[in-house]
């Protein structure tokens, strides 16, 4: 119960409304959800790297078997445990899930391979945080170890214990935050490695509604020694998304060795992506249409029911696990 009601929470807490001309599908984004092998060794990683304490007298997170949400997770016969740590300065969480009775083969994936993706965090000083992950053993896979200058702002990407990159920026100028003035955390954003851009655009741009830039292919040094991919191309689409101050980056990279990840859901190392939509039945339904996979089990291959939110998980082409999740119950 512990484990559902902080999936509800995190849902709820997470949607920013707006008023859309063109009323695309998604209006507000959620949680940043990796799947991991070790939930307390992940939970310890990220309250360290995000500055957010834990609460005192806090419990041990006890894994559960609550047969709804297991279906929504699409894994009846496991047991799961979840924790959430908020990313100061934002309305997104990083929401860790560990499964055990199912089994699991964990990946290590490399930022290039379609599925892959990177957690970006904005940071008011990169030194000070990139020196005390160094001393704690944090794996940096940046060329030289130390930041690269991309786009004017300062950048470094480091590993997570599951093998999930996470690009730690510094902006120049620092940007308006919520965060408090002790967070040296202020924002986030989100990477996605991918196929093919023209049919990643007909899932996000023509299925979700999102707003795409797309440059052609360029072979950036920089970029190449920020992600150790030397001699790639790379291809990068930006969105905000809808209703969200969330912006994603989609990155098909060429000329470099490529393998899709092919996660399951219950994998460490597979990843979940939170969507608010205004009609979530028509947004599974589209999303099948794209070549998307509904994960999501007892619900007849659309979305379920679960305390108050009508959602689902679609698997969608890169590998991704999107929750499509939207406010109010279906009769």
């Amino acid at each position: 119960m512990r484990a559902l009601s902080a999936v509800i929470v995190c849902l709820v807490l997470a949607f920013v409304p707006a008023a859309f001309a063109q009323e695309p599908a998604v209006i507000g984004s959620g949680s940043f959800s990796p799947i991991v092998k070790d939930l307390d060794k992940s939970v310890a990683f990220y309250r360290d790297l995000l500055g957010v304490p834990a609460p005192p007298n806090a419990a041990p997170v006890e894994f559960g078997a609550d047969p709804v949400l297991l279906n929504f997770l699409g894994a009846p016969k496991a047991q799961v445990r979840v924790a959430t740590v908020r990313i100061p300065g934002t309305t997104m969480n990083v929401e860790i899930i560990e499964f055990k009775d199912i089994d699991r083969k964990p990946i290590q994936p490399r930022v290039q391979d379609p599925g892959a993706n990177v957690l970006g965090l904005l940071v008011r000083n990169l030194d000070t945080l990139l020196s005390h992950l160094k001393q704690q053993g944090v794996q940096v896979v940046t060329v030289g170890g130390s930041p690269i200058d991309i786009n004017g702002n300062r950048s470094v990407v480091i590993k997570d214990p599951d093998g999930f990159h996470i690009a730690l920026i510094q902006p120049s100028p620092l940007p308006e935050t919520t965060a408090p003035a002790s967070s040296n955390i202020i924002g986030s954003r989100f990477a996605l490695a991918i196929a093919d851009t023209e049919q990643t655009m007909r899932v996000y741009r023509d299925v979700l509604g999102f707003t795409i830039q797309s440059r052609d292919f360029v072979t950036d040094k920089n970029m190449n020694d920020l992600f150790n991919i030397p001699g790639a191309q790379v291809r990068r689409s930006t969105a905000q998304v809808p209703g969200s101050a969330l912006v994603m980056e989609f990155l098909e990279f060429k000329n470099v060795d490529r393998k899709p990840i092919g996660a399951r859901i219950q994998d460490p190392g597979a990843t979940r992506l939170q969507l608010r939509v205004r009609d979530s039945d028509a947004t599974v339904k589209a999303l099948v249409g794209t070549g998307g996979q509904v994960i999501t089990t007892g619900s007849n291959g659309g979305a379920m029911d679960m305390r108050g939110l009508h959602l689902a998980i679609v698997r969608e082409p890169n590998n991704l696990f999107l929750v499509i999740f939207a406010q109010g119950q279906r009769q």
